[in-house]
């Protein structure tokens, strides 16, 4: 029976980085995937022959030399991918009672758009940047010595966003703005570690991309990478088990019967999830269990599809957030044909498991008619909300689909269809920072909810998962 030197669970986009970097350094790796394709949250779907997108919307630091762009260079994925840069004085739009205010990239910029509304703020603006610059520099050099956070920044992650933030801008109204896109980190300000924030934030303030034909191409490029350097991406694979022999991860159980052994095991699943396929052999202690089954994770959210009626909505190379009780992000896909026209135009909202309990012992396309009443009296809520901004959105609709809580958990098995995984909380940095190297030997986790969630998060605590592999010098040729 073959040995590999890494087993990995999951193929999304941390299965999939871990595996390229893996075998690139001449591993041998193998990916199990227990859908029927790769990527995960990048995974897109069909409706009426059109390709959306299902969750991915845009990725930070792309420009030359800039993180995501070094690293995809790295995988040598770059030119395989179709990514477009964003409007570069706007690439988001914050409506706050109605009134649109500007996120621009480049880091001065940013302040200068700014400053034109809050002339007054324009030192707290330079203060706040200077601090978001700082955390990711210092973040990313901790990652290079292969340290999940460095002593700089450890601040950050013991202080709350609010907090952060009105340290250096005294306006009310201008803090709300600075927060309006927290959506893309399921970010509560009194909660949430300014270091999520930061790094999340000034990622796409460096710059932001789309990707035209799909999010998905970005994983597909990089399951194509493993290949190439001889892994393997294997789907329809569902573990059972992690294998355990003297306390140490030796390979997995498929729930067909195979056993696959490995040297390390990588699991990309949320922690819960991998701490209940590891047996009582492996010496955890129960004490340990609960304590990660009782990890609070991020909400859910509920994404409206909408196909748009050829050439009726000029395409946006933006994307919009309108701050309200809850707050609702409107994402345009840059459109196939290079028209000035969109043709898929996505609005998401957070939507906590509890609005869909009632349905949660039902699967896909069997859910009942008061679900479907249920989503389309929710999608006709979105809609109106989006028209406050988008006045022809309604006469432009060709046709909708949606996606609930319970479509994440049951197409990418995230616990309450949590799309962000632990939620991180500045109270309690050790329990909701996990460390990529777990308590059973030779068993190693990865994804969003170890480090920081999103691209940009996800990445860099594959970086970290591999570097416990690999050793540090892994990263130094990568050139970050």
């Amino acid at each position: 029976m073959r040995t590999y030197d890494v087993a990995i669970i999951g193929a999304g986009l941390a299965g999939l980085e871990c595996a390229s970097i893996l075998s690139k350094e001449g591993m041998s790796v193998i990916v199990l995937e227990q859908g029927a394709i790769s990527g995960g949250f990048f995974q897109p779907f069909k409706r009426r022959g059109v390709l959306i997108d299902s969750s991915v919307h845009y990725i930070g630091s792309l420009d030359k030399g800039q993180f995501m762009e070094r690293f995809f260079s790295y995988l040598n994925i770059m030119n395989k991918v179709d990514f477009v840069r964003m409007d570069n004085d706007e690439f988001e739009t914050i409506y706050l009672d109605g009134k649109p205010y500007p996120m621009a990239m480049g880091h001065l910029n940013f302040v200068d758009k700014l400053s034109e509304h809050f002339p007054s703020e324009r030192r707290g603006l330079e203060k706040y940047i200077d601090s978001i610059k700082k955390i990711s520099l210092f973040s990313i050099e901790s990652v290079r010595r292969g340290e999940g956070f460095s002593s700089d920044s450890l601040d950050a992650v013991t202080k709350p966003v609010e907090l952060a933030i009105s340290s250096s801008i005294s306006d009310k109204r201008l803090q709300r703005i600075l927060t309006g896109n927290s959506i893309i980190y399921c970010g509560e300000s009194a909660l949430t570690p300014f270091y999520v924030h930061a790094m999340t934030t000034n990622s796409y303030i460096e710059s932001s991309w789309k990707i035209r034909g799909g999010a998905s191409g970005v994983t597909e490029a990089m399951a194509e990478s493993v290949k190439s350097y001889g892994g393997e991406v294997r789907c329809n694979t569902e573990i059972k088990s992690i294998l355990i022999n003297n306390m140490r991860a030796v390979g997995v159980e498929t729930f067909t019967g195979e056993k696959i052994m490995a040297k390390r095991v990588i699991s990309t699943l949320h922690p819960d999830l991998t701490t209940k396929m590891v047996g009582e052999e492996s010496g955890l202690r129960e004490s340990y269990r609960r304590r990660v089954s009782e990890l609070k994770n991020s909400t859910s959210m509920f994404c409206l599809y909408i196909i748009l009626k050829r050439d009726s909505l000029e395409y946006l190379n933006k994307n919009i957030h309108i701050q309200g009780e809850s707050p609702l992000m409107i994402s345009f896909q840059p459109p196939l044909r290079g028209s000035l026209y969109a043709d898929v135009v996505t609005i998401i909202t957070p939507m906590n498991f509890s609005e869909v309990q009632k349905w949660s012992n039902s699967k896909p396309g069997l859910r009942g008619d008061d679900y479907l009443q249920f989503k389309s009296e929710f999608s006709e809520v979105l809609i109106n909300r989006a028209e406050e901004v988008l006045a022809n959105l309604r006469q432009s609709i060709d046709y909708t689909c949606s996606a609930s809580p319970l479509t994440f958990r049951d197409y990418v098995k995230t616990p309450q269809g949590s799309v962000y995984g632990v939620m991180k909380d500045y109270n309690k940095p050790l329990s909701t920072f996990l460390p990529v190297k777990s308590r059973v030997e030779n068993l190693y986790l990865a994804g969003q909810s170890v480090n920081l969630h999103g691209v940009m998060g996800v990445t860099f605590t594959s970086l970290l998962t591999c570097s416990e592999i690999l050793g540090n010098g892994v990263v130094n040729k990568m050139g970050l």
